[in-house]
């Protein structure tokens, strides 16, 4: 199976979009286990995935990546990490912010309510819950990303396939939620406040 530089730069978004989504959800069913002592579906699609952390991954490895390199020629590390990290958490807010009033439109509810958090606003952000993205994101952009590329570009034939696997069953499990087949199957509306 040949693969182009463009097409091997598909599979590592990709698979990029789809390993943080993954830490994501496993990040929501460890933290509903804590919270709630139980398992508590966080996202609509059936997978072990919640898109909206591989949205807000590549939006982190889009913005910061080229910062980090004009940064680190400039100054010390622990300034570009400073530098990165109040940047996450400004890009971090609105995500978060835009995907509550999307899924409120879209869905009828908004899946999380952090009204009982310091410094929340309207229970759709909260500086506590930020800045777990916020580490979530420094993890992604200096440890993750750099690893998924090195392994993409050692084995461009492997990451093809991997991300064609990934988008089938992605693509597979979003269209059965349109046809509304998850729906009665994985409990709906369930917000809890944090």
């Amino acid at each position: 199976m040949a693969t182009g530089k463009a097409g091997l730069q598909v599979a590592k978004v990709f698979i990029l979009f789809m390993l943080f989504s993954c830490v994501g959800w496993c990040y929501e069913i460890i933290n509903d286990f804590i919270v709630q002592g139980g398992f508590h579906p966080r996202a609509s699609f059936a997978g072990p995935w919640c898109p909206i952390y591989g949205i807000g991954g590549l939006l982190i490895i889009a913005c910061f990546k080229p910062l980090c390199a004009r940064l680190r020629e400039k100054c010390p590390m622990v300034v570009e990490v400073i530098v990165v990290a109040v940047g996450i958490f400004l890009l971090v807010s609105l995500v978060e912010l835009v995907a509550s009033y999307a899924c409120e439109a879209l869905m009828g509810f908004m899946p999380w309510d952090y009204s009982t958090s310091w410094g929340n606003f309207q229970g759709r952000v909260a500086p506590e819950f930020t800045m777990r993205f916020v580490i979530g994101g420094l993890v992604f952009l200096y440890f993750l990303e750099p690893w998924i590329a090195r392994w993409c570009e050692a084995k461009p034939q492997a990451a093809t396939r991997l991300a064609i696997v990934l988008a089938v069953l992605f693509a597979l499990d979003g269209a059965l939620e349109l046809a509304g087949v998850w729906n009665g199957i994985i409990p709906r509306g369930e917000v809890y406040v944090q």
